[in-house]
């Protein structure tokens, strides 16, 4: 076996081993190359300093590695299915905390989901702690009357939730996160409720919000369920206002996740 940097990997290789690595997870992720390239880009991940591991030369597992500053993200990591059980998950991720300690990072975040108790026990093992849940809603589409939210300008509404957010966002819907995705034509659409809160979200997926209470933020997530097939809320912190008011507009918990650092 041999670790070598995912940026001397194939693209097309390294898109077969991600998507055979999650093909069996708990929510089975699939991605397309554009998908990909775009996650790599808009989430920071640097490739030269993320891990594949070869064996007879063929990818079997790998540890992704985003950095913003002091900071790193594992944006995701995973061994194929037939090369399970031997530490060569284990081993990438190791490899990529180092290097991210080289690169100045002081600590290392990433998510679990809570049935994952053996991943949770590995990234334990390797120095991870348990930080905070986050949830994963979804909600059909909503009635439009039930809503006092307006449109709004998204660089406004961006400003005031930056004021009033009351957790840091996800690394998947930091404002960095924002920024590149507006930088490549793929900016949000925002909505604001009577100065009392805000949104920024694109087609049917939620962005960020913040609001002062929870009936306030189910005007703003009924009023984007109302626009289209309903909406799509990933990785919100408990005690984050949204998650009262999904449960008031009856929204399904599809999971939870345990984000988790290290410190370095």
């Amino acid at each position: 076996m041999a670790l070598v940097p995912a940026a001397s990997v194939d693209l097309d290789a390294l898109l077969a081993l991600f998507n055979g690595a999650y093909a069996d997870y708990f929510v089975p992720l699939k991605l397309d190359r554009a998908g990909l390239e775009f996650t790599i880009d808009v989430c920071d991940i640097e490739l030269a300093a993320s891990r594949v591991a070869l064996e007879d030369d063929e990818p079997v597992a790998f540890a992704l590695l985003a950095l913003r500053g002091d900071e790193g993200w594992i944006g995701g990591m995973g061994t194929l299915p037939t090369h399970r059980r031997r530490g060569l998950g284990e081993e990438a991720l190791g490899e990529v905390l180092s290097e991210a300690k080289i690169r100045g990072a002081t600590s290392v975040r990433l998510e679990v989901i809570e049935q994952n108790e053996p991943a949770r026990l590995l990234y334990e093992k390797l120095g991870f702690a348990r930080e905070r849940d986050l949830n994963v809603w979804v909600l059909d589409s909503a009635p439009p009357q039930i809503t006092r939210a307006q449109p709004a300008d998204p660089a406004e509404a961006h400003a005031w939730i930056r004021a009033n957010r009351r957790e840091q966002e996800p690394w998947q819907r930091a404002d960095e996160t924002l920024e590149h995705m507006r930088a490549r034509g793929r900016g949000p659409e925002a909505l604001t409720v009577d100065g009392r809160g805000a949104a920024l979200y694109r087609g049917n997926s939620v962005h960020q919000l913040a609001a002062h209470d929870d009936k306030t933020a189910a005007h703003l997530l009924a009023a984007i369920a109302a626009q289209g097939d309903g909406l799509r809320y990933v990785n919100v912190p408990e005690g984050d206002p949204a998650n009262g008011a999904l449960a008031l507009l009856k929204a399904k918990l599809q999971l939870r996740q345990h984000e988790m650092r290290a410190r370095l």
